[in-house]
């Protein structure tokens, strides 16, 4: 009777890889298995952060415009052409007065008029005093909105006004929150937020209260 002859070391290795194959294809099975949902999931709290954001965005972006035209934006190009701002602010000489985005003081000229909104600021004049003009935003600060409007200059240009009364800066004043134009000539006066004329504690406009000389007009 012959004897069977033990298997070979190729025999071996053919029955260890066929005992190893189901439970490696298990494996890569599970491991497969585990890795479909958690992808889902990471899928899919991407798409909801993606979705928000953009939201958020839309609606940031929304506000942004909206209030951009009552609010000061921190936006470099606001307060220069084309666009204007209106910001109330408080001095211990004249009390609050309206500035632009840099700080400076704008004013008002008693020899214009509010009812109806007039500018007899020409020539010579708006070398000292430019106007405020027209931009494609004029925002507010402590202002009431509402009060402010424009009007037409003779040169065409529209020039911002606050209550009726247009608005100018004065060339003399050199930084932020200069008042060198208060009482020019006795007719020029920070404006303050209302539209009136800036004054003292002691209820007076200090400045060259001069007759309408120099860069009075």
């Amino acid at each position: 009777m012959a004897r069977a002859r033990p298997p070979g070391p190729c025999a071996l290795r053919r029955n260890r890889q066929q005992e190893k194959g189901p439970t490696m294809l298990s494996r890569r099975t599970r491991t497969a298995l585990l890795l479909v949902p958690a992808a889902a999931a990471l899928a899919l709290v991407s798409a909801c952060g993606a979705t928000g954001t953009g939201t958020a965005g839309g609606q940031g972006g929304a506000a942004g415009a909206n209030s951009g035209t009552t609010t000061l934006q921190q936006n470099p190009e606001f307060g220069k052409e084309p666009h204007q701002l209106l910001s109330a602010t408080e001095s211990r000489e004249v009390g609050w007065f309206v500035a632009d985005a840099g700080g400076f003081a704008l004013y008002r000229f008693d020899k214009d008029t509010a009812k109806p909104s007039k500018s007899n600021c020409d020539a010579a004049c708006l070398e000292m005093w430019p106007p405020v003009l027209v931009g494609e935003h004029t925002m507010t600060s402590g202002v009431d909105p509402t009060l402010v409007g424009s009007v037409a200059r003779e040169d065409g240009r529209k020039q911002v006004t606050l209550a009726g009364w247009p608005l100018y800066r004065y060339a003399g004043d050199k930084k932020a929150g200069d008042l060198a134009g208060q009482g020019k000539g006795g007719t020029w006066f920070a404006v303050t937020p209302e539209g009136r004329k800036a004054q003292a504690d002691d209820g007076a406009a200090p400045g060259d209260t001069g007759g309408g000389t120099g860069d009075g007009y």
